[in-house]
């Protein structure tokens, strides 16, 4: 296939190597060093964005809010190509899918794999296998669009689940800016660890990795679906809460009960 890939950051730097082998890859980015870093790896690149048409798809791994727009650009002259983006919110994505032209063929995915590196030189071939990619159908995904999307998803090594954009968007809140926000939190609580925190173990560090996320993309994370955001938020605030009265009532069995719930729900990952 000829696939492109808008955004050759960590995703799009990743979705390419991992391609490149098997397929006709070409890689935009308004970035220049990230232009030039990819092509230095051997992807063709081109240096406008409707260039990387004609294709069978196109791979949109912009920021979160240059998804649409790059949609939209890419909508009216995509005769036919697979439009895929990899963001991690998915509602503005069906909606401009709904108003887009009727011919135009669009799938919401998002790799649930990454780091907190960023850019085309955190970009690993191997960051998706084993790991899940949700493929959120819209208004304009037809069947063989959806063939399209889950293929391309397989041959990154990744497990494909389909679910829609409502489902998504509030289990990321959950798995995705809650956690964000409460290793945030967690990490400007131990700055009163001072003079000790750079002794910190395993337990802090792993605990608190993504406050390491760049602020650009938590700040979007957090506030493009900040109804969620602030749900998952509202519940993790809760959770603690409860642990705390329980502590200062003395209350060890309600505390027991509480963190088995919680090792249960983190079984399941395993």
């Amino acid at each position: 296939m000829r696939i492109g890939v808008a955004g050759l950051g960590l995703i799009g730097g990743s979705l390419a190597l991992a391609l490149r082998g098997t397929h006709e890859v070409t890689g935009y980015d308004t970035d220049e060093r990230a232009r030039a870093a990819a092509k230095a790896d051997g992807i063709r690149i081109v240096t406008r964005l409707d260039e990387l048409l004609p294709a069978d798809a196109v791979l949109v791994a912009t920021p979160i809010p240059a998804i649409v727009p790059a949609l939209e650009r890419l909508a009216p002259h995509s005769d036919g190509a697979v439009l895929i983006d990899t963001g991690s919110l998915k509602r503005a994505v069906a909606e401009y899918a709904a108003r887009a032209p009727a011919a135009t063929r669009i799938v919401g995915g998002h790799p649930m794999a990454g780091t907190t590196s960023a850019g085309f030189s955190a970009a690993d071939p191997s960051l998706f296998r084993g790991r899940a990619f949700l493929l959120v159908p819209t208004a304009r995904s037809d069947d063989a669009a959806m063939t399209v999307a889950g293929a391309i998803a397989g041959e990154i090594g990744a497990v494909v689940t389909v679910c829609s954009a409502d489902v998504h968007d509030r289990a990321m809140a959950r798995l995705v800016a809650g956690p964000l926000a409460a290793a945030a939190a967690l990490a400007v609580a131990g700055a009163q660890a001072e003079p000790l925190l750079r002794s910190a173990g395993p337990g802090f560090r792993d605990s608190t990795r993504l406050a390491d996320t760049p602020a650009d993309l938590a700040t979007d994370l957090l506030f493009g679906n900040s109804a969620d955001a602030a749900a998952a938020i509202g519940s993790i605030v809760e959770g603690l809460t409860q642990l705390r009265d329980a502590l200062e009532r003395g209350d060890r069995e309600y505390a027991r009960s509480f963190l088995r719930a919680a090792r249960s729900v983190r079984s399941e990952l395993s």
